[in-house]
C-alpha cells in the first residue's frame, strides 16, 4: 500500500508545477513578444566608431576608420568623413553636393550605401547620366547646427561644394540652447569630464556590459523595460529638452522656444555669409520625427518656422514629410527609434531631395568649375 505524500511533498509537488506554469507563461510572453515586435538594435558591435576631442566643436569623428553604429557598418574616410574617398581638390566641371547635419544625416544605425547622402548620389547619377557629381557627407552624430556650420567652415574651401543641404531635425532647437563650446555636452554618448585635444574616444548610447547584452536577447524583457522607463520619465523620456522638442511639435509657443528659434537663426545667418564668400546654394531639409510621418502633431509649427527662418536668407526649403507619409510605415525607422530612419526611410528622403533639385533645376546642365 502506498502512504501518501507529506506535507513537505506536497508542498514541493505544488511548488514545481508552480514553476513549470510560470516558465510556460513566459515562454508564452516570450514567443508572442518576437511574433509581434521587432529585434533591438546591436550596440554593442565591435570596433565601436572613435571620435577626437577638439576645442572648438567638442569633437570630431577620427578618420581612416571601419567600424559599427548599432546595426550600421560605417566607413569614415581619411578627411573624417562618412562614405567613401572622393576627389579634393574638386576636379573641374564636377558639381558638388554636400550635407551637413547631425545623426540622422550621418545615417545612425544603416549602412554607408543606405544613408540618404549615398542614395541621393546614386539617384542624381541615374537622373543626369551625362553630369560629373558627387555627394559628401559631413553629418556627425550629436551636432548641433552651430557645430554643424563650424565644421563646414573648416572644410568648404578644400571641398569646393557647388550646394550644401543642411539635415535639420526637430532636437536642433532645444539643442541650440545646450551648446556650449568649452563642455563636452551634447554627442553620441557619455564624454570624458575634462578631454584632452585629439583624445580618442568610443562613445556608446547604450550600456554594452554583460547583464545588459542577455536582457536585450529577451524581446518581452526589452519592450517591457522600455515602456517601464517611459513610464517613470526615465532615459530620453526625462529629458527636459525631448519635452521642449514635444512642445515645439504640440505647437506650443513659449519664451524659452523663440530663444532657441534664435540661435538657430543665428547659425543659419553664419551660413549665408559662409555661402556668399564661397558662391554656394543652400537648402534646408527638414527631417521629421517618427510621429509627424505616422499622423500626428498635425498642428505642428516645425516645418513652417524653419521655413520662416530660411526662406529670408534665399535657403530653398525641401519637406520630405509629404512624401513618407504618403508611403508610411512604420518600418520608415529604426527599430524603438522616434529619432532615425531606417533604410527605407532614407531612400524616400533622398527621392524627396531629388524630386525638388529636379523640379527647381538645381542641377546645372554644366556644373561651374570652382
Amino acid at each position: 500500500m502506498t502512504s501518501a505524500p507529506s506535507p513537505r511533498g506536497r508542498f514541493l509537488a505544488k511548488v514545481g508545477l508552480a514553476a513549470i506554469a510560470i516558465c510556460i507563461a513566459l515562454g508564452v510572453c516570450e514567443l508572442g513578444a518576437r511574433l509581434i515586435f521587432p529585434p533591438p538594435p546591436i550596440a554593442s558591435r565591435e570596433p565601436q566608431i572613435g571620435y577626437l576631442s577638439d576645442p572648438e566643436i567638442r569633437y570630431v569623428m577620427a578618420p581612416s576608420q571601419i567600424g559599427w553604429i548599432d546595426d550600421g557598418s560605417t566607413t569614415i574616410n581619411s578627411l573624417g568623413f562618412r562614405g567613401p574617398e572622393f576627389a579634393v581638390p574638386k576636379p573641374p566641371g564636377r558639381f558638388r553636393v554636400a550635407f551637413i547635419g547631425d545623426s540622422l544625416t550621418l545615417g545612425w544605425g544603416v549602412a554607408d550605401n543606405e544613408t540618404f547622402a549615398a542614395r541621393l548620389e546614386v539617384l542624381l547619377r541615374e537622373r543626369f547620366p551625362n553630369r560629373d557629381l558627387d555627394v559628401v557627407n559631413l553629418g556627425v552624430g550629436g551636432y548641433d547646427t552651430r557645430q554643424e556650420v563650424t565644421l563646414l567652415a573648416r572644410n568648404v574651401s578644400r571641398l569646393a561644394p557647388d550646394l550644401v543641404l543642411v539635415g535639420f531635425y526637430s532636437n536642433d532647437v532645444p539643442e541650440a540652447l545646450d551648446d556650449d563650446r568649452s563642455s563636452p555636452g551634447n554627442g553620441p554618448g557619455m564624454m570624458p569630464a575634462d578631454p584632452k585635444t585629439g583624445q580618442l574616444m568610443h562613445m556608446n548610447p547604450t550600456p554594452t556590459g554583460w547583464w545588459d547584452r542577455q536582457l536585450r536577447k529577451s524581446r518581452a524583457v526589452y519592450v517591457a523595460g522600455r515602456a517601464f522607463n517611459r513610464w517613470r520619465g526615465a532615459g530620453e523620456w526625462g529629458m527636459a529638452r525631448l519635452r521642449m522638442e514635444i512642445d515645439m511639435l504640440e505647437g506650443h509657443d513659449s519664451a524659452k522656444l523663440d530663444r532657441a528659434w534664435s540661435q538657430v537663426g543665428l547659425q543659419f545667418g553664419r551660413l549665408r555669409a559662409l555661402a556668399d564668400a564661397q558662391k554656394f546654394g543652400v537648402g534646408v531639409v527638414v527631417l521629421p520625427p517618427r510621429e509627424q510621418v505616422m499622423g500626428q502633431y498635425s498642428h505642428s509649427k516645425y516645418q513652417s518656422r524653419v521655413r520662416a527662418i530660411v526662406a529670408p536668407l534665399g535657403f530653398h526649403v525641401i519637406d520630405p514629410l509629404p512624401l513618407m507619409i504618403e508611403n508610411g510605415k512604420p518600418d520608415l525607422f529604426i527599430p524603438y527609434d522616434r529619432n532615425h530612419p531606417s533604410a527605407g526611410g532614407h531612400e524616400l528622403i533622398a527621392r524627396a531631395i531629388l524630386r525638388y533639385l529636379d523640379e527647381h533645376r538645381m542641377v546645372p546642365p554644366a556644373a561651374s568649375g570652382k
